[in-house]
């Protein structure tokens, strides 16, 4: 009750100080550093109080949210140390909440949605556990912004607050603000996105202004794992490859171009992708997740997931990894996704030390060994222009494998290779069946159960080969009807958590 008094208070003093700053009100708006700025993480910000103990009238605030499309527009000047991954050229916090409280002589209002620009997935401080914030990216000394009250400054980066109501008459416009202790122990992206004893100054912005400082994207080249919080519209439905609750299993071979022992368990990994559709039923984010389930290979390998996209296609998105509960192998990260030379990201590398059982030299293809939990994968990529149905590759898209040991991709029956460090194309491998009609790679519903170790899939699966023999064309269900002797117990309850 105190300092709602004296929020009054102070309100009605710069109420009675307005013609000391009047002729700003009569004037065009010009963006307006803000006398009070975010220490230690907090902001306790009063937006009708400008630097210089100046008052701002509520008519500025509303005539700067009319130009701004019903936003409260900010500038935020990042001063953050650098320390770690930050530096001169790139800084960045994140935002965990803030709340616009507004006053007037009718009601109080409260306002919490906010965004910016950019967002990151991040791990709150004695957690593990990631999600998405938006983030506030700067460098030091970086562009002026141009509004005369402003010169001499240095801002670098906007938030906005959707405000759907008048602000002319308020009496009091508030906000806190808090930014996110992220968890500083697990290394990037945490530690650059964390705050330290720098001050957050504050700014309301010109629509002009926002629109320079948005243009110049101050410290973002340099920041780890940026996705663009804009996306070109928002997602009316989604399309699910094989659907919303299954996925597809996909098995190979690693002797390739060899038949080995032909068990078709070196490597089996589960997927499933999802496209985010707009109104006009076009493509606009490519998301997927899988898991890790079996590793019968002594070769070492990367699985892959490409997914072709329309030449000249732009996307900007981020990939995680996280280590099964109870799991010790391997590690959890997060990256951004380069989809400069199209969709195709590495989503499970070096799998003999990433996926191992510590009582074998293969993972989770013994017959009676104890089911190990694999690693956990997800990513989502916005597009920067919506894509046709049509123009998209088609699922199972192309999960590939690249195998170390040869430098050999292996790929899905009619698709070729990729990567211009393997040596497919300089030994004329370029097909991936031998000259019998053998694949070395082959998608399966979830509830496909692989062959045990050295069991070679013709025995496990008798029907094959009359599905080869016949041209695909007889026995199409063959991977149905599995010798129990031969195939794994191991079932999609065991593997998907």
């Amino acid at each position: 009750m105190i300092n709602l008094l004296m929020r009054y208070l102070f309100v009605f003093t710069s109420l009675i100080s307005i013609p000391l700053f009047s002729a700003a009100a009569n004037a065009e708006e010009e963006s307006t550093r803000l006398k009070h700025a975010i220490s230690q993480g907090s902001g306790d910000i009063n937006l009708l109080l400008a630097q210089g103990n100046k008052a701002i009238s509520p008519a500025i605030l509303e005539a700067l949210r009319l130009q701004n499309n019903g936003l409260l527009m900010l500038g935020v000047d990042i001063n953050e140390a650098s320390s770690g991954s930050e530096k001169a050229s790139s800084q960045g916090v994140a935002v965990e909440h803030l709340t616009l409280t507004v006053i007037t002589d009718q009601d109080t209002y409260i306002f919490t949605d906010f965004s910016t620009k950019t967002k990151c997935s991040l791990a709150k401080v004695d957690s593990e556990n990631r999600q998405f914030y938006y983030t506030l990216l700067g460098r030091t000394g970086s562009n002026n912004i141009t509004g005369s009250n402003l010169d001499g400054t240095s801002f670098d980066d906007t938030l906005k607050i959707p405000v759907n109501i008048d602000l002319s008459t308020a009496l009091s416009i508030h906000l806190d603000i808090q930014l996110l202790e992220t968890n500083e122990d697990l290394g990037d992206p945490e530690e650059f996105y964390d705050y330290s004893a720098g001050f957050e100054d504050l700014a309301l912005l010109t629509s002009a202004d926002v629109d320079f400082l948005d243009t110049q994207a101050a410290g973002r080249e340099d920041a780890p794992l940026v996705v663009l919080s804009d996306s070109p519209t928002s997602v009316a439905s989604t399309v699910y490859y094989p659907s919303s609750t299954s996925y597809y299993l996909v098995g190979y071979e690693d002797q390739y171009p060899q038949l080995g022992d032909y068990d078709f368990n070196d490597l089996v990994v589960a997927y499933r992708v999802n496209f985010g559709l707009n109104e006009e039923l076009e493509v606009i984010t490519i998301s997927a997740e899988g898991y890790l389930i079996a590793r019968g290979g002594s070769y070492d390998h990367s699985w892959h997931l490409r997914i072709a996209l329309p030449e000249g296609s732009q996307a900007d998105g981020s990939y995680q990894l996280y280590i099964p509960p109870g799991g010790s192998s391997g590690s959890e990260l997060i990256q951004y996704i380069d989809t400069s030379s199209g969709l195709d990201i590495t989503l499970f590398n070096n799998t003999t030390s990433l996926f191992y059982d510590p009582a074998s030299s293969f993972t989770n293809t013994i017959w009676d060994s104890e089911h190990i939990l694999g690693h956990k994968f997800s990513f989502e990529i916005t597009l920067s222009n919506p894509v046709t149905l049509e123009d998209m590759a088609q699922a199972p898209f192309d999960p590939y494998l690249y195998v170390h040991n040869t430098n050999l991709e292996i790929h899905l029956e009619g698709k070729s290779p990729v990567m211009p460090e393997s040596d497919n194309i300089s030994k004329g491998l370029t097909s991936f069946s031998d000259e019998n009609g053998y694949p070395f790679a082959l998608v399966f519903p979830e509830d496909w159960q692989y062959p045990n170790e050295y069991v070679d899939i013709g025995e496990a699966y008798p029907k094959l080969i009359e599905y080869i023999q016949s041209n695909r064309e007889s026995q199409v269900d063959w991977y149905k009807n599995g010798v129990p002797s031969g195939i794994t117990k191991h079932k999609k309850a065991d593997w998907a958590w």
